[in-house]
């Protein structure tokens, strides 16, 4: 059979189109296929809300059950400075060292807002009223741990500290917190303690609420 050179080179050109096109779409295919390098390559992100069994803790003594104040004829919008010392304290369930980052009210009636705060030494005679008050982290270490309920056993100086606030009165309605959520950093890990001190900011007006009752 006898082929003519036209016909011959329309047939060659044919061949040679269908193998460029396999080609391309093969090529399409793998690149579909391939993950992306830098989705692959990605480390997972780092997470800070890990905590680890090392890190020193805030604790209270065993034998603590709770204390807190009661305050009178508070005006809305008036500012009240409060020390635990001679009531309340807290200490680390090891040696070590914890950034104090803020400390919230937990309100059980109306609202106050803790503006600032301070560490004060257990054996502090006037409550650590020189002591500055600050909304800026406070670092809490100790060379010892919680002292055990045996007073003989350690110096509450030693392990031991007081807390001092200043919060405000929001609104006219009495304020009360339950207690104190101290936010703190340990190890390089966010923890909370709920230190149970509570503050009632009673209204001039209020002599019916529970804390705001006078002693019988």
């Amino acid at each position: 059979m006898i082929t003519h050179p036209r016909e011959a080179a329309r047939r060659s050109a044919a061949v040679l189109i269908a193998m460029l096109c396999a080609a391309c779409t093969t090529g399409q295919r793998d690149a579909e296929a391939e993950p992306p390098r830098s989705a692959a390559a990605e480390p997972a992100p780092a997470t800070t809300s890990e905590q680890s069994p090392n890190d020193a803790r805030i604790i209270v003594p065993d034998h603590f059950i709770g204390a807190g104040v009661r305050i009178p004829d508070v005006d809305a919008g008036a500012v009240v400075v409060q020390s635990t010392s001679g009531q309340a304290g807290f200490c680390l369930d090891r040696p070590g060292r914890v950034t104090i980052d803020d400390i919230q009210p937990d309100m059980s009636m109306g609202s106050m807002r803790v503006e600032a705060f301070a560490l004060v030494p257990r054996n502090a005679t006037d409550g650590g009223s020189r002591i500055p008050l600050s909304r800026k982290p406070i670092i809490f270490d100790r060379a010892v741990d919680c002292m055990p309920d045996d007073p003989h056993a350690r110096s509450r100086g030693a392990a031991m500290t007081d807390l001092r606030v200043q919060v405000r009165k929001i609104g006219e309605e009495t304020a009360v917190a339950e207690q104190l959520i101290v936010r703190y950093t340990s190890g390089g890990h966010p923890y909370e303690f709920s230190f149970r001190y509570g503050i009632a900011l009673c209204s001039p007006v209020d002599d019916t609420t529970r804390h705001c009752r006078p002693p019988e």
